[in-house]
C-alpha cells in the first residue's frame, strides 16, 4: 500500500510571521557614525568598514563556545460585531549552543512552540498545538592540523501534538570546510568601543593584540573550571588588562573600577549575539524513523547539506543553510529546506532583520503528492532594554498543495505583526 503526503495532517508548527531567526543581536551598545539618508543605509549595507583593517573573518581560532536563548510571544484579539472575542496566541523558544575544539564541533539545538486560538462564532472552541524539537551534530575533524576533511553523525526529535507521528532520525557521513565562531572576537572590539566611550582607553588595539584578547575571552570556561566560579573573573581580566597595558592604551596605569564595570557589562549584562564566517558541506546516509506526516516508517535516507556564513563589517551577517533529504520507502519522498538571512543593525537601538524560508516536500506517488511553503519576512527589533526587544514583522508567505483537495484561495498571505522577544542568553 502506498504512503501519500497527507496536507491536512501537516503540524501548525511554530510557523509565524514573527521568525526572529539568525543573528539577533549585534554590538547592541556600539555607536557608529549612521548614515541618515534610506539611500546612504541601503549602500552601507555592502561594505565593509573601512576604518578597521581587522575583520570578523580573520578570527580562527577553534576553541571556543556559545549559546544562544530566546522566547518569542505574539498575540492578536478582535471583539465586535461579532459573537464573542477572538484570538491567536503563539510562544516559542528557542536555544542553541556550539561547543568547538580543533578537532571537533558539537551542536546542540532545542526550541518548543504554543499555539492557542479561537474564532468569532458563539460555537468556535479555544484550538490549541503544541510541540518541540531537539537535534544534535557533532562533526570530527580527521586531523587536528586544521584540515578541512571531517566525519559527522546527527540525530532528531521532534513532537508535534497536532502531527501524524513524531519525527526521528539519524544521519552518519562526511564533510568539508568549517564555519568558525568569531564572536570573541567581536566582544574584544566590543570592549576596546565600551572602554574608548568612556574615557578608559586612547587608540585602538593592534591586530595582533585584539586577536590575543579575542582568545583570552574565548577561553572564559577554561578559567571558570580552573580558579572557581566565585573569583575567575579577576584573573581573566587581569589577563585581558595586560594586553592593554602592554599595548599602552589604558589612560591610567592600570584598569579602573569604571573599566571593570564597563568590561562586565559587555561580557554579561550585554551579551553579544553569535557571529560566524565561513562555509562547509556534508553528505551522509541514514535512517528516518518516522516524520510528521506519517508518510515514513524507518526507511533509509541520504542527506546533503550545505552552510555558509559571512559577517559585513561590524554591523551585517549573513547565514545560509540549505538541507536536502530523498526518503526511500513504498514512495521516494523528496525533502528539501532552505533558509536565507541577513541582519544588519541600522543603530544602537534597532536591528533590521530579513529572511526567505522554502520548505518542500514532495512524494513520487500516483498523484505527486506536494507541500511547499515559502515565506519571506522583514523584522524591526527596538531594544527597550538588554533583554526585551519589540518587534515588528512584515511578511509574506505562500502555501502549495498537490493535489489540491480544497476550494480555499491560492493567494499569497501578507500580514504585519507586533511581538515581544525576551532574550535569555
Amino acid at each position: 500500500m502506498q504512503r501519500r503526503i497527507n496536507s491536512n495532517s501537516t503540524p501548525r508548527r511554530s510557523a509565524t510571521p514573527l521568525q526572529f531567526g539568525g543573528a539577533r543581536r549585534t554590538f547592541s551598545g556600539l555607536r557608529f557614525n549612521r548614515p541618515r539618508s534610506a539611500a546612504a543605509v541601503m549602500i552601507s549595507m555592502g561594505l565593509a568598514s573601512p576604518a578597521m583593517a581587522l575583520e570578523l573573518t580573520d578570527f580562527e581560532d577553534p576553541d571556543t563556545e556559545y549559546d544562544e536563548a530566546y522566547v518569542d510571544f505574539t498575540a492578536n484579539a478582535s471583539d465586535g460585531n461579532q459573537d464573542q472575542i477572538s484570538y491567536d496566541a503563539l510562544l516559542n523558544g528557542f536555544y542553541n549552543r556550539q561547543e568547538s575544539t580543533r578537532d571537533r564541533v558539537l551542536n546542540y539545538r532545542f526550541d518548543a512552540n504554543y499555539d492557542a486560538s479561537r474564532g468569532p462564532n458563539d460555537d468556535d472552541e479555544t484550538q490549541d498545538d503544541y510541540g518541540a524539537n531537539f537535534g544534535i551534530n557533532a562533526d570530527t575533524y580527521f586531523s587536528e592540523s586544521n584540515d578541512n576533511l571531517f566525519w559527522f553523525g546527527s540525530a532528531e526529535y521532534g513532537f508535534q501534538d497536532s502531527a501524524e507521528d513524531d519525527n526521528a532520525g539519524f544521519t552518519v557521513g562526511i564533510g568539508y570546510g568549517r564555519v568558525w565562531n568569531s564572536t570573541p572576537l567581536a566582544k574584544a572590539l566590543r570592549i576596546q568601543q565600551s572602554l574608548q566611550e568612556y574615557g578608559q582607553l586612547e587608540g585602538e588595539l593592534s591586530d595582533d593584540a585584539a586577536r590575543e584578547l579575542a582568545n583570552i575571552v574565548a577561553r572564559e570556561d577554561e578559567y571558570r573550571a580552573r580558579e572557581g566560579a566565585d573569583t575567575y573573573r579577576g584573573v581573566w581580566y587581569a589577563e585581558m588588562e595586560e594586553i592593554l597595558q602592554r599595548e599602552g592604551l589604558l589612560t591610567a596605569d592600570t584598569l579602573s573600577a569604571l573599566g571593570v564595570v564597563k568590561m562586565d557589562d559587555v561580557l554579561f549584562d550585554e551579551p553579544i549575539s553569535a557571529r560566524r564566517h565561513g562555509w562547509l558541506v556534508r553528505a551522509g546516509v541514514g535512517m528516518q524513523l518516522s516524520d510528521f506526516s506519517g508518510t515514513v516508517d524507518s526507511d533509509p535516507k541520504l542527506r546533503f547539506e550545505l552552510e555558509y556564513a559571512k559577517p559585513y563589517g561590524l554591523t551585517g551577517q549573513l547565514l545560509e543553510t540549505a538541507v536536502y533529504e530523498p526518503v526511500f520507502g513504498d514512495d521516494t519522498v523528496h525533502r528539501l529546506s532552505n533558509r536565507l538571512s541577513y541582519t544588519y543593525e541600522i543603530s544602537d537601538r534597532i536591528d533590521w532583520l530579513n529572511a526567505w524560508n522554502l520548505s518542500f516536500q514532495q512524494a513520487d506517488d500516483d498523484d505527486d503528492t506536494r507541500f511547499v511553503t515559502n515565506t519571506v519576512s522583514s523584522t524591526f527589533l527596538y531594544h527597550l532594554t538588554n533583554e526585551l526587544d519589540l518587534g515588528l514583522t512584515l511578511a509574506a508567505n505562500d502555501v502549495d498543495v498537490e493535489p489540491d483537495n480544497t476550494d480555499g484561495d491560492d493567494e499569497v498571505n501578507k500580514s504585519a505583526v507586533l511581538g515581544l522577544r525576551y532574550r535569555i542568553k
